[in-house]
């Protein structure tokens, strides 16, 4: 995917009464912070945050956020740490960006996709998808769109756990290694058919008169 990049003005005012104007005026308040920089307001166009918003879907990417001060432009590297709606319009009316050192690993949530079919949707399993992001830590410039779990050999009541996923991405995967990724769950039947089931384990079974 084709990096996106955003142009954003320094906001010389700030507190709620300026915030409402700007969004009146079809800008969106924003701010850029860092581990090595200072908290920096901003405002961005809103039919440009927008596009941002819908290519980027829900995956993490690296944004060149170019920003206007005046005459002076510069450009920071930087990631969508939070985007804040209207509780009832659905509008976004702030957005936090993250300043990243390119030469510094950082910590990332990436979406989970399923690649495959199981074997176990043969014997009228379901699949089951338990962990829609991991947690991953590698340098900006290599943070992965998606990280593709192969579950065509899954059987009938088979998991796939982070720790199969250790060693196959060129990544640090963050999560527990138990935490359980997808399953493919027994048909329901067999399950009614296991609880239902009268056990005659410890003796036989006895005939009330």
């Amino acid at each position: 995917m084709a990096m996106v990049e955003l142009t954003a003005k320094v906001r010389e005012r700030t507190g709620k009464g300026a915030a409402r104007k700007l969004r009146r005026q079809e800008w969106v308040p924003a701010i850029c912070y860092g581990p090595k920089t200072s908290p920096l307001p901003l405002s961005i166009p809103k039919n440009k945050l927008l596009k941002c918003l819908k290519e980027m879907g829900e995956e993490t990417h690296l944004i060149p956020l170019v920003v206007e001060d005046g005459s002076t432009k510069t450009t920071k590297k930087v990631v969508i740490r939070e985007v804040q709606m209207h509780p009832h319009k659905r509008r976004v009316i702030h957005v936090d960006f993250h300043e990243v050192a390119l030469d510094e690993p950082m910590t990332v949530d990436v979406p989970v996709e399923v690649v495959g079919t199981p074997k176990g949707l043969i014997d009228g399993g379901m699949l089951n998808q338990i962990r829609y992001s991991l947690s991953v830590r590698c340098l900006p410039t290599e943070i992965p769109e998606k990280i593709s779990v192969d579950v065509s050999r899954l059987g009938l009541g088979e998991s796939l756990h982070v720790s199969d996923l250790r060693g196959k991405v060129p990544f640090e995967i963050l999560d527990d290694d138990s935490y359980t990724v997808v399953t493919v769950a027994a048909p329901e039947s067999e399950k009614a058919a296991a609880v239902s089931e009268p056990s005659t384990e410890g003796g036989e079974e006895v005939t009330k008169a």
